[in-house]
């Protein structure tokens, strides 16, 4: 018996008892990668379809801290924007009396004021400019650094801040600053001609099928600050292996601050954009380091990681492919123990 073995076992039994359709997990320390396993389904209805170990996901907010985040710290790091630099120099929308204190910081701490998720911008507007728009014009529904209130609204906000800045398409942006250096070939905004995905949510009778599940996103063309991207664990760990010490477009420096507290006071716990231990949530488990930082996606993916050990580990679920009803927080906190066991002797 091997030291992930409780990780494999739990993967699988969550599977055999319709928990999730399917998984890939890996798990490393620095570069070297010591499990990697997937189980299940990529697909059940309305056919079924093996999970394969490069299958793509749709990660959801995992887009928060995979692309808009390290779009956004690249600029800072060129000296291009600074993360304390009021909104109003950006957006005239910010610059109305209730909206002047708003920084581009809080943004990404989630921060900001603004409301966390509704009401719904799908519901009421078409098209990346117009949702943008109305991202802006929203009302605050608190001070500024006053709380952390999950907000979709800031990440989109801040996707567009990275296109002002660069003067350049999101999506372009991240592949020749991020994804390209670090050679994470399979992560991508709307995957064309990918046949190995996973399927999500099934609406109609049909799987959404390597289409955007986020239905804001949707409306934004499937390209936004908040969610959209999809990937495959190989270049999950590539990224994370820049976070706990390894190469990548990100200095070191930029990524020890970023896993920082900086919601210090306030009722969660955050870095820059990264989940500390002690949010509401985090989904570390009981075993990691509390210098552990993580994040989740809502079509049922998560990361995380620990600096000072080099330890991280992926786990990718399409549990709302069996409706978002399932809940797999404590799925998620089970896996984290499992592989904390063999993480941490």
């Amino acid at each position: 018996m091997d030291a992930f073995s409780a990780a494999r076992d739990l993967l699988e039994d969550a599977v055999a008892s319709d928990r999730i359709p399917g998984a890939v997990a890996i798990c490393g320390r620095k570069s070297e990668i010591l499990f990697q396993f997937h189980c299940g389904f990529a697909q059940v209805y309305p056919v079924a379809r093996q999970m394969q170990y490069d299958t793509l996901f749709d990660v959801a907010s995992l887009t928060k801290v995979m692309a808009t985040l390290p779009a956004l710290l690249i600029l800072v790091e060129r000296g291009q924007i600074s993360l304390d630099t009021p909104l109003s120099d950006y957006f005239p929308a910010f610059a109305e009396v209730s909206k002047r204190a708003v920084r581009v910081k809080h943004l990404i701490t989630h921060t900001s004021g603004l409301v966390a998720k509704k009401p719904f911008l799908w519901e009421r507007f078409e098209g990346t400019d117009a949702i943008i728009a109305a991202a802006l014009a929203e009302p605050l529904d608190t001070e500024p650094g006053a709380r952390v209130a999950y907000s979709d609204y800031g990440y989109i906000i801040a996707g567009a801040l990275v296109e002002q800045v660069s003067r350049r398409p999101l999506a372009e942006f991240l592949q020749d600053t991020v994804f390209g250096p670090l050679q994470m070939h399979d992560t991508t905004f709307n995957p064309t001609g990918a046949k190995n995905i996973a399927a999500t949510e099934v609406e109609r009778g049909v799987a959404k099928l390597g289409v955007v599940h986020d239905k804001t996103a949707a409306a934004m063309g499937g390209i936004a600050g908040h969610a959209g991207l999809f990937s495959s664990a190989r270049d999950m760990a590539r990224y994370l292996g820049m976070w706990v010490g390894g190469p990548g477009p990100l200095a070191q420096n930029t990524c020890e601050h970023a896993v920082g507290l900086q919601t210090p006071g306030l009722t969660g716990r955050r870095g820059w954009g990264w989940v500390l231990r002690g949010d509401s949530q985090d989904i570390s488990g009981d075993l990691w380091p509390d210098t552990v930082a993580s994040h989740t996606g809502f079509t049922g993916t998560s990361t995380i990681f620990d600096r000072p050990s080099g330890a991280w580990a992926v786990l990718l679920t399409n549990r709302v492919h069996f409706g978002r009803h399932i809940d797999i927080g404590s799925l998620r906190r089970q896996f984290h123990n499992a592989v904390a066991y063999a993480l941490f002797p």
